[in-house]
């Protein structure tokens, strides 16, 4: 007797339950209303980087890589997991601090359809900036408006620094220069937070990259990027005090 198996669900990008094509036949009548703020971020300690906002994240957050064969360049936001310390109570980002593109494009997204090699729009339906009553009209008498197509771009943007972002991280890797570290915090009025399974890129390992490396990385646009996750080792400093003003610490 033969066993049906159950195929494994796929995995959703991060803050999406489910991504759904727009479709103006399903979704004429939803408006974006992004007065909501970013309480779906809420939870969430890291987001991902594109290549072309790491000099603006380093002013804010530390730069971190994945670990794995296919490191990416992520902004971390919180010290605990399932804690980010920039979203506020009323669901709005810490004020004067840089939104990471990709907080600010959810809920749109572009995505691969590699089975018929083509890329679409998705969003998440159940997402609470869509709405019936208020906001701007994604569709206007059946056809995007200014305003989805602002997003459409902006998804399609950041799709394409967060490929560049990908191939700068693998670049990094093979060449040796990521090394995986772990952060040990201890709060000066008590408790403590650890960070694992990260990669940096520490100061003395530029210095070892060869003359081709570095003709290489300017050749890509890649300087700025290496230095931008150099410096913003200085974040660190910030997100502690913010961590321990929140927990009281």
């Amino acid at each position: 007797m033969s066993e049906t198996k159950t195929a494994p669900a796929p995995v959703m990008p991060l803050f999406f339950n489910r991504v759904v094509g727009i479709n103006p036949a399903l979704h004429g009548g939803l408006k974006l209303d992004r007065s909501v703020g970013y309480k779906f971020a809420a939870q969430t300690q890291a987001v991902p980087l594109g290549l072309g906002e790491m000099d603006a994240a380093a002013q804010f957050y530390p730069i971190l890589f994945t670990t794995g064969p296919a490191p990416i360049p992520v902004a971390l936001l919180g010290l605990r997991e399932g804690n980010n310390l920039f979203v506020m109570p009323d669901g709005s980002w810490r004020p004067e601090c840089y939104v990471p593109a990709y907080v600010r494009a959810f809920p749109f997204i572009f995505v691969e359809d590699t089975g018929r090699n083509t890329t679409f729009v998705g969003i998440e339906p159940d997402a609470a900036s869509l709405k019936q009553d208020s906001g701007m009209a994604l569709f206007e008498d059946g056809q995007p408006s200014r305003a989805l197509t602002e997003q459409v771009n902006f998804s399609s943007s950041l799709r394409d620094n967060l490929v560049a972002a990908g191939l700068f991280g693998r670049a990094l890797e093979a060449a040796g220069l990521l090394s995986e570290e772990e952060a040990n915090i201890t709060f000066t009025a008590g408790g403590n937070a650890r960070i694992r399974g990260f990669k940096l890129m520490l100061p003395e390992k530029i210095e070892q990259a060869d003359d081709a490396t570095f003709l290489d990385w300017r050749r890509r646009g890649w300087i700025s990027a290496v230095y931008a996750h150099v410096h913003s080792a200085g974040r660190w400093a910030r997100l502690i005090d913010l961590a321990a003003n929140k927990t009281g610490t």
